[in-house]
């Protein structure tokens, strides 16, 4: 492949008719699979899982509709879970062994036989792809010993876990067997970059989902479709009034994401056909509840010692395990008031190994930590949600409601901590928060377009030359193509950060490329694509600017024209960039597509 001289056609840009959100459509025209299932995978930085329904189940009134969910369990059988721990583990030949509750017990086994040094643990690799603007196929990460591995094996393996579960699921409950009857969800979340998207994907597709069958859904806007699903009367918020008047048009509500590692967040407004307008491009940060948990850990190492918990942690995995365990459960009941206190059981064996070197003996086997303690856990990714909503309140006032979900929202304190800090508001945690996400991905597979209108959260453009005009470009920047002076490096802005898009919407721009000599003829073209954070970038060279990746064009057969004319068609308006490419005089279209991995 081979980059070309991309010229922009002045008075040539185009963009299609802009089409007013929640009118080019109808709610009866929403359904987005022809296939008779729709599977959903949320696979989250702490814990994953899967659902899925039937078309027929999908049909009915919502208080009647059954998607089907596994109950996870850890061994001792202590707790069912709708989620297993995002935990994979290898063996010492980096061949895939267990996921989830599996892969935790057996990888704590080994450690207590001494047999785990050649084997491979994953935890919380998720993050791995927050925030990340630029991303490489050849991503590596680290197993808990520190050895790194690609990236996409872990991914890969892990979906297809969760992939297989499904399959074994719907086949035990329908004649109808095969991957072709069933359409597929991935949940990110709507933070993440392109290329984290396009990695998840191509992870996903490498686990034997097949790309047509495949649509990412992003978290915030898969809770929303939850919902609004929810019957008339189930939930009411905080100051006693119902959930549904937010979901009429016109209503205005935010969706809080408290996730394990990351908290996303997306406003919508209801258009007149009930379908969801974006109001403010989705944004958040690393302010989950992984955070309570590693406070704990310094809480534990503080009670018991630095080096005595770094010891045990590692030989005694599964006691280790236990303790955390105790701990989920047990921190989802602090409340805001402050004589409350919390109880966490503390494995037998943790304190008669650890009685030489305890700095503080417990009397029994608990630990007794005061509400305000607590409090100190969670404080610092509270106070950092709380900042960050107000700060979207301030540009966005007419939010009515607040909705919060996701596993740490189901925390009695997190959700009161901003109920009070927000008492002008209202503020709701639905009931099954913790799958919000999950079921309402599947809801999402069977109406895609329910969300009608989304804002980009950067601006996106085309790395190309215009031909120079004296006064008004860079000197520096001044080159010479086919033997007239060009300016290099413009930032062909194709949409801009901040605006709203429908999802039907397209925005097409004229090119122009030169394909002197035959090499170049029969060569793949590759036309860089960039993300600024400013609304008004001239040169992909500013320090706004990061090359994202590229969008590959594929010869004719009989090879490219010496000069081309072409128009390139993109939505943006999706959960993922969509590409068209065609020829402006002959009206044929390319092989094209976005590459933003590098």
């Amino acid at each position: 492949m081979a980059e070309v001289c991309v010229s922009r056609l002045e008075g040539r840009t185009e963009t299609s008719d802009r089409v007013i959100p929640g009118v080019e459509g109808v709610v009866g025209q929403l359904s987005g699979t022809d296939q008779t299932v729709v599977a959903a995978i949320d696979f989250g930085t702490t814990y994953s899982g899967y659902a899925y329904t039937y078309r027929r189940e999908y049909e009915k009134s919502a208080g009647s509709r059954e998607i089907v969910i596994n109950r996870w369990s850890p061994k001792t059988g202590a707790h069912l879970s709708a989620k297993a721990p995002t935990t994979v583990l290898f063996d010492p030949e980096m061949t895939f062994h267990s996921f989830g509750y599996e892969a935790e017990e057996k990888y704590a086994d080994l450690i207590q036989e001494k047999q785990h040094q050649d084997w491979h643990c994953f935890r919380r690799f998720k993050m791995k792809l927050h925030d990340k603007m630029t991303l490489k196929r050849k991503l590596k990460i680290e197993d808990e010993a520190g050895r790194t591995f690609p990236a996409k094996t872990v991914y890969t393996e892990s979906i297809r876990y969760l992939y297989k579960k499904v399959l074994a699921s719907i086949e035990t409950r329908t004649s109808k067997k095969g991957k072709e009857t069933i359409d597929w969800v991935l949940t990110i979340p709507a933070i993440w970059t392109e290329p984290a998207k396009q990695f998840m994907r191509e992870a996903a597709v490498a686990a034997g989902i097949p790309t047509a069958n495949l649509q990412i859904a992003l978290e915030p806007e898969a809770a929303a479709v939850y919902c609004r699903s929810l019957p008339d009367g189930t939930l009411v918020d905080s100051h006693d009034r119902g959930l549904k008047d937010a979901f009429k048009p016109g209503g205005c509500y935010m969706i809080a994401d408290l996730g394990g590692g990351t908290v996303d967040t997306t406003v919508h407004e209801v258009a007149w056909d009930g379908r969801l307008m974006e109001v403010r491009q989705a944004s958040g940060g690393p302010w989950g509840g992984t955070s309570v948990d590693d406070t704990f850990y310094d809480f534990i190492v503080e009670k018991f010692g630095k080096d005595f918990i770094h010891q045990f942690r590692t030989a005694r995995a599964s006691d280790w395990m236990m303790l955390t365990t105790e701990f989920e459960a047990q921190k989802r009941k602090l409340s805001c008031d402050q004589t409350s206190k919390i109880n966490i059981q503390i494995p037998p064996r943790l304190i008669a190994e650890s009685r030489s070197a305890v700095k503080s003996q417990p009397t029994d086997d608990k630990i007794i930590i005061d509400n305000n303690d607590l409090e100190n856990f969670f404080s610092p990714s509270t106070d950092d949600i709380v900042t960050h909503i107000r700060s979207i309140l301030s540009e966005v006032s007419k939010v009515d409601l607040i909705i919060l979900v996701g596993g740490f929202a189901t925390s009695r304190y997190v959700s009161r901590a901003i109920q009070n800090a927000l008492p002008e508001k209202r503020v709701l945690v639905p009931l099954q928060a913790e799958v919000a996400v999950l079921f309402g991905a599947v809801l999402f597979g069977f109406e895609p377009l329910i969300i009608c209108a989304r804002v980009c959260k950067h601006t996106y453009g085309i790395g190309s030359f215009e031909v120079f005009r004296e006064g008004e470009h860079r000197q520096d920047y001044k080159v010479m193509v086919d033997g007239r002076p060009h300016c290099d490096n413009v930032f062909g802005i194709i949409v801009s950060k901040g605006e709203r898009l429908s999802s039907s919407e397209l925005r097409s721009h004229a090119y122009s490329s030169t394909h002197h000599g035959d090499h170049r003829r029969s060569t793949t073209m590759v036309v860089p694509v960039f993300a600024s954070t400013d609304i008004h970038p001239e040169y992909t060279t500013e320090d706004s600017c990061v090359e994202l990746g590229c969008i590959s064009i594929e010869p004719p057969t009989d090879g490219w024209p010496v000069e081309v004319h072409y128009t390139i068609e993109m939505f943006f308006g999706h959960t993922e960039f969509a590409v068209t490419v065609k020829d402006d005089f002959t009206g044929q279209t390319y092989k094209s597509h976005f590459d933003f991995l590098k």
